[in-house]
């Protein structure tokens, strides 16, 4: 039943279909979702994606407030141990992200190196033995990664920043965080990289940085219950703990939140030896929401992963470096005078981001769905295939054979294991002359021995590698990064891009070098400007990746030529693409919709009626189990406006707005028959009961279980519970029907409810008033749309109710609302601003026959 202006529907209207969309399928469908169009979408195919928004917005409620109080009188000096519980967390975080770095770079360097020396030696026998039985090693390795992640951890494919920062930006993805998709990301990791593959590790060192961090905020345990019956899918798992069990309150998802920030940035930095940077990275790229005390736990996370990383490495590692990725030795000399070319150089290296944001955007649309598993694990050999062949090939056709320097170069102690001879004669042992491919040893040495001895190219006429194999190496491996990403496989972008950015900056410092021979210029310098213009261009990073270069070097000495590439190389990839890499991806995953943190222009003309869904589905204070249990059933969005109806409003099925209750709620008090019996003639008067003087420890048990639903019910598949099915197991139905056959029959009713004899006519009901959220963030139908946008992200809210002047919901605002608008918003001024006077008369004039508008399915 529909109401007058500013009414809502208690029960059975529509504002939304809760079901995200294709996997394939774009975020925002075009087809016939237009801005005002009133047509009802009740019958629209609902596929399921599996993404739902994160509840970062505290509940505060009646029992939370009492609790609190009791809490305070509980603490010995002002303290209970919650801090010190939370900061060592952090530390063991750090330590373990320390470990697992160390793991991944000792491992992949002994396949590596190992690959390398028995190819030398097979080369003896042959060049098609040794490539067959590298490439063989190889595709087996790549295997091995591939099917880890097509059957048994879908989630860990790929760098994974991409969904942290959606992760840490509101949605949730089903078994991101798993212990399953941890294993399979360090160990696809090591395969990968030690394929050969143009992939590396610092991407997926933030994604197990993240995950690790959940790990340790997650309870791993039983469901805290003092019933003796379950639900079957808990029964068969989980054994009854009691509330005492689960002293501090680290799993909501605000707290949770502030964990893997902290573990994204320690994972950066211990791919890098940089905890500054690391910080950094994570409060400019990964995380959506900062603070002061995220910020301190994020330094004191990245202090302790380096610390740990650099003590392992001086035990096992022959290098002292302390970081995986860091060039403390390398010391190229800077000139001002060499202002210029760097300029050139970071324009064109720029340019190269470019061509690898574009050309992966257009593979995009041609690689096989992850649905088709064999084609995926074909596509996955067939470039490795493809980059082994590139890898013999071109070295035997280009490649130039120089002698070994006698003298040691800025990489030190690994030079006698790092020039690779391949087809070139065999030393004189005589003259103590050793020859090596420098095309060759570029393609088949580890990417970080590669750019330091790039960064350490000096001054002189001739350097380690000629020109021809410095622009025949960026470029192929430009295109061997380009098919590379996006396999089925875990691999990551950084350390790619920094080796085709060093690269070719080297091969422009060469040439610079030839042109300008009274110049002095540094090769090596080039190159290391080629690296920040290349991940500026590619990912516009900006200060974070000054402060992990500076780091990573160990001094200020560059931070002039750094700041210039990353400044000219934003500049210029801006002109040719509007978005990074991982803002592109972002924009390409369907579901997922990634709020940026400033609000968009699109959205300038808008209010907050044109963002929200009107004819919201509200519940009473006090609501029958029936009526609750239809809605659960019918709808799967997630938030409900809780109304107080009053004397002048019981008529019409309005109400006061005085709260709202989330899903997950309603279901735990089905779960544990939290059920009141009321005579249903008084039902919308408000009525006092015992619990308001008086919070059992009862309550306190069912808010607490409440807040950590999710890690219990489907865990790290939370989504579920946002389907019908989750009522299945519950059993209500069958309570239901006994309590109303009991009307006749007094006294014939379940024992887990309290019923009396002389009230047959009683219904079944739900209290929400000591539960309901009594502080949800609100905004009027006048509001600005830009300033909603500015509300909703800083506050990482789930649900916006709109309200209009006398405290009534008339529409409430959900992320894919927002996203939906803003791609609305990209329409011609004229047609919008007709849509919009169209929706106000029909708002205003046609209220009787007013459908819910057709907006993009919501996220649950």
């Amino acid at each position: 039943m529909e109401g007058s202006e500013g009414d809502v529907t208690v029960s059975l209207v529509n504002h939304r279909v809760d079901l995200p969309e294709e996997p394939d399928a774009d975020l925002q469908n075009e087809e016939s979702f237009q801005h005002g169009d009133k047509t009802s979408y009740n019958n629209v195919p609902e596929p399921d994606l599996g993404f739902e928004s994160l509840d970062y917005d505290p509940i505060f409620n009646l029992v939370f407030e009492n609790s609190r109080k009791d809490l305070q009188s509980r603490q010995l000096y002002g303290y209970t141990g919650l801090t010190l519980a939370k900061w060592s967390i952090t530390i063991l975080i750090g330590i373990l992200v320390g470990l697992v770095a160390y793991l991944i770079e000792m491992c992949q360097e002994f396949l590596l190196t190992r690959k390398k020396e028995l190819t030398q030696r097979i080369m003896v026998n042959g060049l098609m033995l040794s490539f067959i039985g590298f490439a063989s090693f190889s595709v087996l390795l790549v295997l091995v990664a591939c099917c880890l992640v097509l059957f048994w951890a879908p989630s860990a494919g790929g760098g994974g920043v991409t969904l942290v920062m959606a992760y840490l930006n509101g949605t949730d993805i089903p078994e991101f965080f798993q212990f399953k998709t941890l294993v399979t990301k360090i160990i696809g990791s090591i395969c990968t990289i030690s394929s050969g593959l143009m992939l590396g590790q610092e991407g997926p060192m933030v994604h197990i940085g993240a995950a690790i961090a959940s790990l340790m905020t997650w309870i791993h345990g039983a469901l805290p219950t003092r019933k003796k019956t379950q639900p079957s899918h808990l029964r068969r798992c989980c054994k009854p703990w009691q509330a005492k069990a689960l002293p501090f309150d680290l799993y909501s998802d605000k707290d949770r939140r502030e964990f893997i920030s902290a573990g994204t940035a320690a994972g950066l930095a211990a791919a890098f030896g940089a905890p500054i940077g690391g910080v950094l990275y994570s409060l400019e790229e990964a995380s959506s929401f900062w603070s002061r005390k995220v910020m301190w736990r994020s330094l004191i996370c990245c202090t302790f992963a380096t610390m740990v990383l650099a003590l392992v490495n001086s035990w096992e590692f022959s290098t002292s470096l302390p970081g995986s990725m860091s060039f403390r030795e390398v010391q190229p000399v800077f000139i001002v005078r060499d202002l210029p070319l760097f300029l050139v150089t970071s324009a064109l290296t720029s340019i190269l981001g470019v061509v690898i944001n574009s050309a992966h955007a257009w593979l995009a649309h041609m690689r096989p769905s992850s649905s088709y598993k064999v084609l995926r694990i074909i596509e996955a050999c067939f470039v490795t295939l493809i980059s082994v062949t590139v890898m013999f090939v071109l070295p035997l056709c280009f490649g130039q054979c120089m002698e070994v320097p006698a003298q040691k170069t800025p990489s030190g102690t690994m030079d006698r294991h790092y020039w690779f001879r391949y087809t070139c004669p065999a030393p004189n042992t005589t003259a103590g002359v050793h020859y090596y491919n420098d095309l060759a040893t570029l393609f088949f040495s580890l990417p970080r021995q590669n750019m330091q001895e790039l960064y350490g190219m000096h001054g002189d006429a001739e350097t380690e590698f000629s020109i021809r194999s410095l622009g025949i190496h960026s470029l192929s491996a430009l295109v061997l990064f380009i098919l590379a990403y996006g396999i089925a496989t875990p691999g990551g972008v950084f350390m790619p891009a920094m080796l085709v950015g060093a690269s070719f900056g080297g091969f422009l410092g060469r040439i610079f070098q030839r042109l300008l021979p009274s110049a002095h210029v540094q090769p090596g310098l080039h190159a290391l400007v080629g690296t920040a213009a290349m991940l500026g261009g590619f990912l516009r990073a900006s200060i974070s990746l000054v402060v992990i270069t500076v780091e990573g070097f160990g001094g200020v000495d560059f931070i002039l030529p750094l700041i210039v590439a990353i400044v000219v190389s934003n500049w210029v990839a801006y002109h040719f693409h509007d978005a990074g890499a991982y803002e592109a991806d972002l924009e390409r995953i369907a579901g997922v919709c990634f709020l940026q943190s400033e609000p968009p222009r699109e959205l300038i003309a808008f209010s907050a009626a044109d963002l929200m869904s009107s004819n919201v589905v509200c519940f009473h204070e006090v609501v029958t189990v029936a009526e609750v249990l239809k809605v659960l059933q019918t709808r799967r969005h997630n938030g409900f406006p809780v109304l107080r109806h009053t004397h002048s409003d019981t008529s019409n099925g309005g109400g006061k707005f005085v709260g709202l209750i989330l899903r997950h709620q309603l279901l735990l008090l089905l779960e544990e028959r939290a059920f009141v019996e009321i005579d249903p003639q008084v039902l919308l008067h408000t009525q006092k009961y015992a619990w308001e003087n008086n919070f059992s420890t009862n309550m306190q048990f069912l808010d607490h279980a409440m807040r950590i639903y999710h890690h219990f019910h489907y865990p790290h598949h939370r989504y579920l519970s946002s389907r019908p099915e989750a009522l299945a197991d519950l059993g209500v139905d069958e309570i239901v029907g006994a309590v109303n056959s009991s009307n006749s029959k007094p006294g014939n009713v379940s024992d887990d409810i309290n019923t009396t004899a002389d009230a047959p006519k009683k219904v079944l009901a739900l209290d929400l008033r000591p539960f309901m959220n009594r502080a949800p963030i609100t905004v009027r139908r006048e509001c600005s749309a830009q300033r909603v946008y500015i509300i909703f992200r800083t506050l990482g809210l789930r649900h916006l109710c709109v309200t209009d002047s006398h405290n009534k919901v008339i529409g409430i605002i959900t992320r894919k609302d927002i996203a939906m608008a803003q791609k609305q918003g990209r329409l011609s001024k004229d047609k919008r601003f007709q849509h919009w006077d169209s929706d106000i008369r029909s708002f205003n004039e046609q209220k009787d026959r007013r459908q819910p508008r057709r907006k993009l399915y919501d996220l649950p």
